[in-house]
């Protein structure tokens, strides 16, 4: 058992990592789908729409909890680890972020009433938040767990437990809801299969690097505290802001049309996040390791990795939109029902906006390498400001399509935020990225023509060296290659 769970310890090749996290993304996004097409299916969408509603307030309340102390994990893990230091790095920060969580529970269940209104425009679920705010502590966990074995770069630890708490829930709340067809029941699902799968990666953390030989030096630094602090402030408020900024529209449909209304544009969220999932990939992976390589002082590989990155995962998302597009109508009532159609309307809309999401995490690596996260805040903000705006003026007159719209300017402003940003700071962005960053506008055309619109710019990155460079295919050849010698060997 040592042994395999030592070989599982191992950390991995960027290519290898995104390979193995990529597989149970695959596999993850699956069944989740298939979680949610039976939710949808036996809740309605308009108690699906409490349940989603639900989940605007457990990210807020969590990013409250763990005081963004877990965002740290993957810029100063590895720098601790360099010192041996890594396991005190953890059992204090471990510590400070239960203290916090136990706190805001407490909050919670005193005010759920209060919170109740202000989410729904009545009291009468307080019980949903009172069980949501039961999820703070062992969510806050399960993040701090997740992001110690990533800023380690031990990826296909966290995505193990990605997955044992995946198919607990779905196992779990499948029967829940068949049983009790209400929201309360998937949101006390979701709480069961945290509190399952973080003893047994709980105990992994604990033997085998919190009591490492090899990494039990104390941290001396009389400035720790205040170093972490600097750092993670800004990832406490980036949540809240991101998660305001992803229920402004569900929370102004709500207010203007009701939560039918919200639990079909939630369901069009969903399917369009399948392309976010994915895009999630690059940046999950490359973080930690342009992290190590920072520290290393090997600048211009972190420059040239980002670029690449991005533009690997536009052509990869780009793939799975124009496919779903193709085929959205029968993909949506074949599997959600007729009750969801409504949601095609505004599927394509929502696809462009994951996928400049994940551009946007793309971007976001370098302001994060740097120390300066108060760029994320300034760019958010005012997407969010945005987004408030543009929801007020164009739900009330064009419903789901208006929040659609709403969403993706807002996004878009964002990605050319930061764009500046990287400029200021002299990140340089190559001008094939800039042009693929507005590719996933062509989503807006007809099916034949965006068609058109994809082949060429496959054929332009199979024959030309317009999108991807001779350098930058000998990169991505080179570390498959090392992943699959490494795989080979094993």
């Amino acid at each position: 058992m040592s042994l395999s769970i030592r070989k599982l310890l191992e950390k991995e090749v960027v290519i290898e990592s995104a390979g193995i996290t990529l597989l149970l993304m695959i596999v993850e996004r699956v069944i989740g789908t298939l979680r949610g097409i039976i939710f949808a299916r036996l809740l309605g969408p308009s108690e699906y729409g409490v349940f989603n509603l639900a989940f605007f307030f457990v990210p807020l309340i969590v990013a409250l909890g763990r005081l963004g102390i877990p965002s740290s994990y993957t810029r100063y893990a590895p720098q601790y680890e360099i010192k041996g230091m890594l396991g005190d790095f953890l059992r204090k920060t471990y510590f400070l972020t239960v203290v916090i969580s136990v706190f805001f529970t407490i909050i919670s269940l005193i005010f759920s009433r209060q919170i109740s209104a202000l989410i729904y425009k009545t009291a009468e679920y307080n019980f949903i938040i009172m069980l949501c705010a039961l999820t703070i502590i062992p969510s806050v966990m399960y993040e701090n767990i997740t992001a110690s074995f990533n800023g380690i770069r031990v990826f296909k630890m966290s995505s193990l437990l990605r997955f044992s708490q995946l198919i607990c829930f779905t196992v779990i709340g499948i029967v829940f809801v068949i049983l009790y067809p209400k929201a309360e029941s998937a949101i006390s699902a979701n709480l069961m299969s945290s509190v399952l799968v973080l003893p047994v990666f709980g105990f992994i953390v604990w033997k085998y690097i919190l009591n490492s030989d090899s990494q039990n030096i104390k941290i001396q630094e009389d400035n720790f505290y205040s170093k972490i602090f600097k750092f993670s402030i800004w990832f406490t408020f980036l949540p809240i802001i991101d998660t305001l900024f992803n229920y402004t529209g569900r929370l102004v449909l709500n207010r203007f049309l009701g939560l039918e209304e919200v639990g079909i544009y939630s369901m069009a969220i969903n399917i369009a996040n399948i392309l976010f999932m994915f895009g999630a990939i690059a940046n999950n992976v490359l973080a930690p390791n342009l992290s190590h390589r920072w520290e290393m002082g090997e600048r211009n590989k972190v420059v040239s990795h980002v670029n690449l990155s991005i533009k690997i995962n536009i052509v990869f998302l780009m793939f799975i939109a124009v496919t779903l597009s193709l085929f959205k109508e029968q993909f949506v009532s074949i599997l959600y029902g007729q009750a969801y159609i409504k949601s095609i309307s505004v599927l394509n809309i929502m696809m462009i906006f994951s996928i400049f999401s994940s551009i946007t995490l793309n971007l976001g690596v370098f302001p994060w390498l740097i120390e300066k996260p108060y760029i994320f805040i300034v760019n958010n903000v005012l997407g969010l400001g945005i987004n408030l705006i543009l929801s007020y003026i164009l739900i009330p007159h064009y419903h789901m399509q208006g929040a659609a719209i709403a969403n993706t300017i807002s996004i878009f402003v964002n990605i050319v935020l930061m764009n500046i940003w990287l400029y200021i700071f002299k990140f340089k962005i190559k001008a094939a990225t800039v042009f693929l960053c507005i590719i996933p506008i062509c989503l807006l055309l007809d099916n034949m023509l965006m068609s058109i619109v994809f082949f060429f710019l496959i054929a332009s990155i199979l024959f030309t060296d317009l999108i991807f460079d001779k350098n930058e295919k000998n990169i991505f050849l080179k570390n498959f290659k090392k992943a699959l010698s490494r795989y080979r060997k094993s």
